[in-house]
């Protein structure tokens, strides 16, 4: 697993190995975002992580978790993790617009 951060942006979780659409086959992966293939472990916009968390506090144990319901999902083909599954298209780009979209005033 890798996990990317860049200040004022939701760190990004990738899965190196093994190669997750391999595993999925045929199907189409839950709870991903693509180009490029990541975990969605965050509704953007509702402050679910801000940058003050820690991110081994946080993306770590959220990724781990992730992986259980894939695992689960690989045998079941039912994703019991929750969450809204994003739309197969949505990119970075999206994910940005959406968060400035839905930025709650500061008070």
């Amino acid at each position: 697993m890798r996990i990317t951060f860049q200040r004022g942006e939701t760190p990004s979780v990738f899965v190196t190995d093994p190669e997750l659409s391999a595993l999925a086959g045929e199907r189409p992966l839950p709870h991903v975002y693509h180009d490029p293939l990541r975990l969605c472990l965050t509704l953007p916009g509702t402050r679910e992580w801000t940058g003050t968390m820690r991110i081994d506090q946080t993306f770590v144990p959220w990724a781990t978790t992730w992986l259980y319901y894939f695992e689960d999902w690989l045998i079941s083909d039912d994703w019991k993790g929750g969450g809204k599954h994003p739309d197969p298209t949505d990119n970075e780009r999206y994910g940005r617009r959406v968060r400035r979209a839905t930025r709650q005033p500061r008070i």
